[in-house]
């Protein structure tokens, strides 16, 4: 699978939507803004894994079956970002979660039944991308966007005892409803926004493969 192809296929879906004819206040371009929100990151499946040592006579040997999952976890992100034009803008962002990683063991040659085996992880995201505002879609205060962007990933497992580090490619959509708009004043505007992702994500230790991830979010938006 190709992240990019997944990328850019999700913005075209995203895109397909009925305008309306009410339209709403527009945010402040060219200005400095700063989200601070959370979210929900999805679970991801990385399948079954067997363990096989090779005999003398050159056969498998079976040493035990695993299949591993990464669970859904609360996450925590700050966005900065600024509008470039009143389509298009800039925006990075840092985010924090902690999934558990748990192992399911099976078919062990030196214990019978499955066990599971869980641990805690760290997972640090920093990311960045393009948004682009459907300006012409407004309807009830609501002005819908589309974005993507790449990043990096950092997994720090329990204890510290592994590091694991990659890309993240992203796609994904939502909305902003501007809850004020004051220009002679510090804080511009506020706003809240909602974002609704697809994740791609590939790791050093999972080489030639990636998995997708979902992921939602809420924040509140102030611009300067």
């Amino acid at each position: 699978m190709n992240p990019r192809t997944v990328g850019f296929a999700l913005v075209a879906a995203l895109t397909v939507v009925t305008p309306a004819a009410a339209q709403a206040p527009s945010e402040p371009i060219g200005r400095l803004q700063v989200g601070v929100g959370v979210g929900w990151l999805g679970g991801a499946s990385f399948g079954e894994q067997p363990a096989d040592l090779r005999t003398a006579s050159g056969g498998p040997y079976r040493l035990f079956e695993s299949e591993t999952d990464l669970g859904a976890a609360a996450s925590f992100e700050l966005r900065v970002g600024v509008g470039l034009t009143p389509r298009f803008g800039v925006e990075g962002r840092v985010a924090r979660s902690g999934p558990e990683l748990k192992a399911s063991v099976s078919s062990d040659a030196e214990a019978s039944g499955t066990f599971t085996i869980s641990e805690s992880i760290d997972q640090y995201v920093f990311d960045g991308g393009v948004v682009i505002r459907l300006n012409e879609f407004q309807a009830m205060g609501l002005l819908p966007f589309v974005s993507a962007g790449a990043g990096y990933v950092r997994q720090l497992h329990e204890g510290d005892s592994l590091v694991e580090e990659g890309q993240l490619f992203y796609a994904g959509g939502g909305f902003t409803r501007v809850l004020f708009a004051r220009p002679q004043r510090f804080v511009r505007a506020a706003s809240v926004r909602a974002d609704l992702r697809l994740n791609v994500l590939s790791l050093d230790l999972e080489a030639d493969s990636s998995r997708l991830q979902g992921s939602l979010a809420g924040s509140i938006v102030f611009t300067f």
